[in-house]
């Protein structure tokens, strides 16, 4: 009998940050087709933000969904970075559910970037800003309107990902 061990690294590619943003996205999309928002556009922009910001580890966590009163609804996804290396597995997408109420309220989106991306000299973040198609304003964590956050997904790739939750 014989045993060995292997060890290895592996580089962060733009290639991988486009394969993580993608299911996002593929999240984003059945969100349009159940509740009619957000826009195909409005997806589109939200992808490029995360492959930008993946690429430069600057997220710690982003959440998409529907808010009312100011708090997120049923119908919202809450994505966070996870540590390198503590992916084991990429999941598909979706899962996303059908049938919340979502009346009166607002498609919306809030970003926390990484410490890594205010590690950073303000010009090389003012750099990463400029890129991303999201025009994003300061305001407080929002809350939830019930329930709580549950992680059912990871995104992952070159080592770094996005665990998923929604709200149970």
């Amino acid at each position: 009998m014989s045993s060995y061990t292997t060890t290895g690294t592996e580089t962060f590619t733009l290639t991988h940050a486009k394969h993580i943003a993608a299911k996002v996205a593929t999240d984003l999309q059945r969100f349009h087709r159940l509740y009619g928002k957000p826009s195909l556009a409005d997806i589109d922009a939200y992808e490029q933000e995360l492959i930008i910001l993946l690429k430069y580890d600057a997220i710690d966590s982003v959440v998409y969904g529907f808010k009312r009163n100011g708090l997120w609804t049923m119908a919202s996804a809450r994505y966070v970075a996870l540590p390198g290396g503590a992916m084991e597995v990429d999941d598909d997408p979706g899962r996303i559910k059908p049938n919340h109420d979502v009346s009166g309220a607002k498609f919306s989106s809030f970003l926390s970037y990484s410490s890594r991306f205010y590690s950073l000299p303000q010009s090389e973040r003012d750099a990463i800003k400029q890129q991303i198609p999201v025009n994003r304003t300061t305001t407080d964590v929002p809350g939830l309107e019930q329930g709580a956050w549950t992680g059912d997904n990871n995104y992952a790739a070159g080592g770094r990902g996005l665990g998923r939750s929604t709200v149970r």
